[in-house]
């Protein structure tokens, strides 16, 4: 199965997901994220706002308010710019329909960035992942400093694989998450 095929596939089992269903295997992927050594020793954390019933994050920002400093991205021409936000600030929708932080006058540098959280559609026990096709987090980790921040794929239990296909380009992730388990990437 290709790509498109398994990107198509994966969209319409998410879909099919209860609204129930979702929140508790989000909810239970939260919780998990939250035992992961990485994240807790992270400060500056980079995630995103749930679309497409991408596992939901929202429990952590209002949990943790505080506690972490977060960052979204936003779509600038064909690259992810990321800013600052905190639990209860407002939001407006960008490209895509993604909620995005309103305020845009800081914009983060990934030499501050502890951990990025990279939604996924699927991802393979080698950290290759499969996102919905744009690039855009393709292009963010051709920068060398992008590169260099630890990322971790969160998906559900369902789209892992033990492998995905994969381009020369893909770069890998250093962690999967999911409802039931946290895989970390050997280099090999």
């Amino acid at each position: 199965m290709d790509k498109a095929q398994l990107r198509t596939k994966l969209l319409q089992q998410r879909r099919q997901l209860s609204e129930v269903q979702w929140q508790r295997q989000s909810l239970e992927l939260c919780a998990n994220l939250q035992q992961w050594s990485v994240f807790q020793q992270s400060s500056r954390i980079c995630a995103y706002f749930s679309t497409q019933r991408e596992a939901d994050l929202e429990p952590l920002f209002d949990r943790l308010g505080k506690a972490k400093h977060w960052g979204f991205p936003r779509c600038v021409q064909k690259n992810l710019v990321w800013h600052p936000w905190q639990w209860g600030q407002p939001l407006t929708t960008g490209a895509y329909g993604i909620k995005v932080p309103t305020d845009q006058t800081e914009i983060w540098s990934p030499t501050t960035v502890d951990l990025l959280l990279v939604p996924c559609l699927a991802g393979d026990r080698q950290g290759y992942r499969l996102g919905y096709g744009g690039g855009y987090y393709d292009r963010l980790f051709t920068d060398p400093l992008w590169r260099a921040v630890p990322k971790a794929g969160i998906l559900f239990e369902a789209g892992l694989r033990e492998k995905l296909p994969h381009d020369p380009w893909d770069i890998p992730l250093q962690a999967l998450v999911t409802e039931k388990q946290i895989i970390e990437i050997s280099d090999g």
